[in-house]
C-alpha cells in the first residue's frame, strides 16, 4: 500500500492526478499506470532521449535483490539515501526524485526492488561479502560498498566479469565511467567494478577545493570568479595554488602563534587523508600496462613523482598552511568561520552541509590542480572508501541484472544528476555557468582509481609515500626505495591469484 501511495504521490506532481481517485482504488497491475508513469517522467537533457533498448520488456514482477551500503560518513550521510530513498515522499526534490526514478524503472522493466541494508564499515565488509560467496547461495543481484574492500574480492574471485557476453551495459554512455572502470582492471577483458551515475556515492566523494570568495577579495582585491578563467585556460597549476595560498594568513587572535582559529591560506585536517587527492591529480606514472593489459608500478620512473610530491611539500608546510589544527569532521566549519582561502580534503558531498549553506561569504568550487600547464587536464580522485556496484560470483542471469542496473544508471543521469545539482549542491557556488561548469570538471574526470583501490593490497606503500614524503619533508623517491623492489613482487603474486581464483589459467 505504501508502495502505491508514493506513486499515486508521484503522478499527482507530474499532473496526472485526473486519471486516479484515490490511494485505494489504484490497480498496480494496469498497463496504464506503467505507460502514464513512463510517458510523464520530464526528460532533464537529451542523454538517453532516443534510447530505445529496453521498450516492451517486461520482467513479470521479478524482484531485483540489492545488497546496499547504509553506513554514514563523519561529513555527510549515507549515500543510499540515493540509490534507495527514504521510505516515502517528503517534498525534498532529490528523494522525491530517487522514489520516482525507482518507481520509474519498477514501472517500465514490471520489476520489484528490494534492499537489504549492509552497515558495516570500510575494513569489515570484505569478510562479509565472502561468507556470501563461499556460501553458494543467489542471495543478491547487486552489491554495492566500498572500493577498498572491494578489490581484494577482485583479486579471489569473488565477483563477476561484468564484460560477459551475456551482460548488456553499454559503457560508452556518458553515465558510466569508463575510463575509471578500465584502470581498475588487472587484465584486459576481464572487469569487476561498476562505476557510474547510479552509484552516486563516487560523485559524492569525489574531492574539490573551496575559495572563500571575500578573503581572495580581501587579499587579491579582485573577485574569485577570475580563478575559473584560470581553470578553463589550464592555468590551475600547483604553482599558482601556491601562490595564492602563501600570501593569505593572519593572527586572528593576536597570540603571534600560528595556532587553531587564526586565518591560514590553506587547511586541511592532515597530511594522510589530505595529500590523496594531490596525489591523484598530479599524474605521476603509477602504473603502466603490456600489450595484455597487466598493469606494473613505474611510480619511481623519471622525476615526476618527486616534483610532485615537493610541490606538495611546499603547500602543506609553508607557514600560512594549517595541517593536523583541525579534525577532518570539524574542517567545513572552520572554513565557514572564515578560517581559510582554501580548503582541501572536501568532497562535493560536502557542499550539503549546513554549515557552508549558512555562509555568510560566497564560495568558489575549484578542481585540484595540474602539476604542470602542459598536462592539459585536471584528475579528480575519489576514495578507496568510494562505494561502487558489483556482481556476486553467485548471481544468475547477467542479462537481467545488467539490463536493471543499465536503466538504473540511465534514469539516474536523465532523471536525478540534474536535480542533485539544483537542489543538493544549491549553495553559493555553482549560481552561474562557469561556476557549474568547475563541478563538471570535478564530475567528468575521475582518475587514477587503480591506486586507490589497490594500494593497501599492495602494502599501503604508495600513497602513503607521498604523504611521509610530506611530513617528513622528504624526496618521494628516498621515501619510495625501500618498497621499489617488493612492490611489484607483491603485485605479480597478486595478478598471478587473480588468474587462478578467476579461472583464467
Amino acid at each position: 500500500m505504501k508502495k502505491l501511495c508514493i506513486l499515486m504521490a508521484i503522478l499527482m506532481l507530474l499532473s496526472t492526478v485526473a486519471m486516479f481517485s484515490s490511494c485505494g482504488e489504484t490497480n498496480p497491475d494496469e498497463p496504464v499506470i506503467k505507460e502514464t508513469l513512463a510517458s510523464n517522467v520530464e526528460s532533464e537533457g537529451d542523454t538517453v532521449e532516443e534510447d530505445q533498448r529496453f521498450d516492451g520488456i517486461d520482467y513479470e514482477g521479478r524482484e531485483f535483490r540489492v545488497y546496499t551500503s547504509v553506513a554514514p560518513y563523519v561529513y555527510m550521510e549515507t549515500s543510499n539515501l540515493f540509490i534507495e530513498g527514504s521510505d516515502e515522499l517528503n517534498g525534498a526534490l532529490v528523494n522525491d526524485t530517487v522514489l520516482e526514478r525507482n518507481l520509474y524503472v519498477e514501472e517500465l522493466l514490471d520489476i520489484e526492488m528490494v534492499y537489504t541494508h549492509c552497515d558495516l564499515t570500510w575494513g569489515s565488509i570484505a569478510a562479509d561479502i565472502r561468507k556470501l560467496t563461499t556460501s553458494g547461495t543467489n542471495e543478491y543481484d547487486l552489491v554495492i560498498n566500498d572500493i577498498y574492500d572491494f578489490a581484494p574480492l577482485v583479486i579471489e574471485g569473488n565477483f563477476h566479469n561484468v564484460l560477459d557476453d551475456e551482460c548488456v551495459f553499454d559503457f560508452e554512455q556518458n553515465y558510466w565511467y569508463q575510463d575509471f572502470m578500465e584502470d581498475l582492471r588487472l587484465m584486459n577483458g576481464y572487469q569487476y567494478i561498476l562505476a557510474g551515475d547510479y552509484f552516486l556515492d563516487i560523485m559524492r566523494t569525489a574531492h574539490l577545493l573551496l575559495v572563500n570568495k571575500d578573503i581572495y577579495m580581501e587579499y587579491f582585491k579582485s573577485s574569485a570568479d577570475e580563478l575559473y578563467d584560470v581553470v578553463l585556460n589550464y592555468e590551475w597549476t600547483y604553482d599558482k595554488m601556491f601562490e595564492l595560498t602563501s600570501t593569505v594568513y593572519t593572527d586572528t587572535n593576536g597570540n603571534s602563534k600560528r595556532d587553531k582559529g587564526d586565518r591560514y591560506g590553506y587547511i586541511t585536517g592532515e597530511y594522510w587523508g589530505g595529500s590523496i587527492p594531490f596525489s591523484v591529480s598530479g599524474n605521476p606514472p603509477f602504473i603502466t600496462r603490456d600489450e595484455d593489459g597487466v598493469p606494473t608500478i613505474t611510480i619511481h620512473e623519471g622525476d615526476r613523482a618527486n616534483r610532485l610530491a615537493t610541490a606538495m611539500s611546499r603547500l602543506f608546510n609553508d607557514d600560512t598552511s594549517s595541517i593536523n589544527m583541525t579534525t577532518f569532521a570539524e574542517l567545513p566549519q572552520a572554513f565557514a568561520n572564515g578560517e581559510a582561502l582554501i580548503i582541501g580534503n572536501y568532497r562535493l558531498g560536502m557542499l550539503e552541509n549546513t554549515s557552508l549553506r549558512e555562509m555568510e561569504s560566497d564560495v568558489a568550487v575549484l578542481p585540484y590542480p595540474m602539476l604542470d600547464s602542459s598536462d592539459r587536464k585536471y584528475t579528480t580522485s575519489s576514495h578507496d572508501t568510494t562505494e561502487m556496484g558489483a556482481i556476486l560470483i553467485t548471481a544468475k542471469d547477467l542479462s537481467y541484472i545488467s539490463t536493471v542496473v543499465e536503466v538504473l544508471n540511465r534514469e539516474t543521469a536523465r532523471i536525478l544528476i540534474p536535480k542533485y545539482y539544483k537542489e543538493n549542491l544549491q549553495v553559493k557556488c555553482v549560481d552561474d555557468e562557469k561556476a557549474a561548469s568547475m563541478i563538471d570538471i570535478v564530475h567528468d574526470n575521475f582518475g587514477n582509481s587503480f591506486i586507490l583501490a589497490y594500494n593497501v593490497p599492495l602494502g599501503s606503500c604508495i600513497l602513503n609515500s607521498f604523504s611521509d614524503a610530506m611530513e617528513q619533508e622528504r624526496e618521494f623517491s628516498s621515501v619510495y626505495q625501500k618498497y621499489q623492489r617488493s612492490v611489484n613482487r607483491t603485485l605479480q603474486k597478486k595478478i598471478e591469484l587473480f588468474q587462478e581464483k578467476n579461472g583464467l589459467v
